[in-house]
């Protein structure tokens, strides 16, 4: 339960829209922070009153200690950035980023409330629905999670239903900010995620091996997303698949997961390049359209991350690989390290993250002439825009001054060439640029 979850000493170790390949666009909404500030303060209060008022319903502390239980979960976070022209977001499910010389609230506040209700028999369900900004720049509320889990015994445990994909370390709590060290997951490996959940079902099978325990997890069902877009439009997409296993190891103070996941995507066919590039007639354009429309697109994610929990060194280390079958997907490797030393109920960190994108570009098959430079450019556009190369430098430091309370300070210093995560409104855009990322956080976890 949520209680045990976040307890601050083991918090760190974790168990225009486009749909089928029509953009639409929508008008854009720019954020309102001194409104968007006072409407999450007063959800935070009221989440914080119906996380008390569910203690009337239950007691204890463990998901299956008690019929029913209400938790809440929340974080009211203030980003500021110096670089004009850029906005920078900490996922690519956001349609609205914080630009160059305002405070703004939206990038990493959250509100969420989780319901658990259990059974004698083995038999319980979980329901979480959160508050936060969506790929449309809106404030609007999302079921994060609905499943039923089933546990005969200690050794096998079925879930189905709306379930967290917990692809990389610190992955099963992605938006409960109590959960770890940092502001935000580092978005060089986590923002690049197009969704946090799935719907579909999966097995995890427990057993001692050794001195730790193993776990071994198969998952697979549809994978909705939606992807916010510089220009205000948003892609949707509702047609895909994703299959994958991970092996946890549990020893002591350290953790290490292994994952290996592939993605499906089949919403190709109506793709408005593809169409415009058979009509010239050119076969090489012609090949590159067959490449845009082929179904399924597949994308591999492969992942290896460990950490260590003591009493003071706090230290994890992910890497992943992604890698598609098609010319547009995503290509690159990812990962980063995190160091903490706790002292009494502060802990100072460093982090640094990176995605280094190793994708090659094809030419759009056509004579460089004046009628096919807008064709060209939109091969080449669409071939980088799902590549991301940059880099992240942080320095942070957290205060658990009350129990389930906690606030962060952190500064990061970005490095990019070309990303998916940050908007680049300059023209022509930058390219090679950089910026100072300053952060403040409140987190919560009743």
């Amino acid at each position: 339960m949520l209680r045990t979850l976040y307890d601050p000493r083991v918090a760190d170790r974790s168990a225009s829209v486009r749909r089928g390949g029509e953009t639409l666009r929508r008008r854009f909404r720019p954020d309102r922070p001194a409104r968007r500030w006072l409407a999450l303060t007063a959800l935070l209060a009221a989440a914080a009153t119906g996380a008390h008022a569910g203690d009337l319903f239950a007691s204890g502390s463990g998901f299956g200690a008690t019929p029913l239980k209400l938790d809440a979960f929340g974080t009211l976070g203030a980003v500021y950035q110096d670089s004009p022209g850029l906005a920078f977001r900490r996922s690519v499910g956001q349609g609205h980023g914080a630009r160059a010389g305002e405070i703004d609230f939206g990038t990493d506040s959250l509100l969420g409330l989780q319901l658990g209700v259990n059974t004698s028999f083995g038999l319980n369900a979980q329901f979480q629905g959160i508050v936060r900004r969506n790929a449309f720049g809106l404030w609007q509320p999302e079921l994060a999670r609905a499943f039923l889990r089933y546990e005969p015994n200690q050794t096998v445990m079925v879930r189905a239903g709306r379930i967290g994909l917990s692809l990389y370390l610190r992955g099963a709590t992605p938006d409960v900010g109590y959960s770890y060290l940092p502001i935000r997951p580092p978005e060089e490996v986590y923002g690049l995620l197009p969704s946090n959940h799935f719907d579909g079902a999966d097995l995890t099978l427990t057993r001692v091996i050794g001195s730790g325990v193993g776990k071994l997890r198969l998952f697979g069902g549809g994978l909705p997303y939606e992807i916010g877009n510089a220009n205000g439009s948003v892609t949707s997409m509702g047609n895909n698949t994703v299959l994958g296993i991970t092996g946890r190891y549990l020893e002591g103070d350290w953790e290490t997961l292994v994952v290996l996941v592939q993605f499906h995507n089949h919403d190709t066919s109506a793709n408005p390049l593809a169409r415009a590039l058979l009509g010239t007639h050119f076969p090489q354009a012609a090949a590159f359209a067959d490449e845009l429309t082929k179904s399924p697109q597949n994308v591999l994610v492969m992942g290896f991350g460990t950490s260590y929990t003591g009493n003071r060194l706090r230290a994890t280390a992910v890497y992943a690989r992604l890698d598609s079958d098609y010319v547009t997907g995503p290509k690159a490797n990812t990962g980063y390290l995190l160091l903490g030393w706790r002292l009494s109920q502060v802990t100072p960190y460093a982090l640094y993250s990176i995605s280094d994108s190793f994708a090659s570009t094809q030419p759009a098959g056509l004579p460089p002439l004046p009628v096919f430079e807008p064709l060209i450019e939109g091969v080449y556009q669409a071939q980088v825009a799902a590549q991301t190369t940059q880099r992240d430098f942080a320095l942070g430091v957290r205060y658990d001054f009350a129990p389930h309370m906690d606030i962060k300070a952190q500064v990061d210093h970005i490095w990019l060439h070309q990303s998916m995560l940050i908007f680049d409104y300059n023209v022509p855009p930058f390219g090679h640029a950089s910026m100072t990322v300053a952060g403040v956080a409140l987190d919560f976890a009743f």
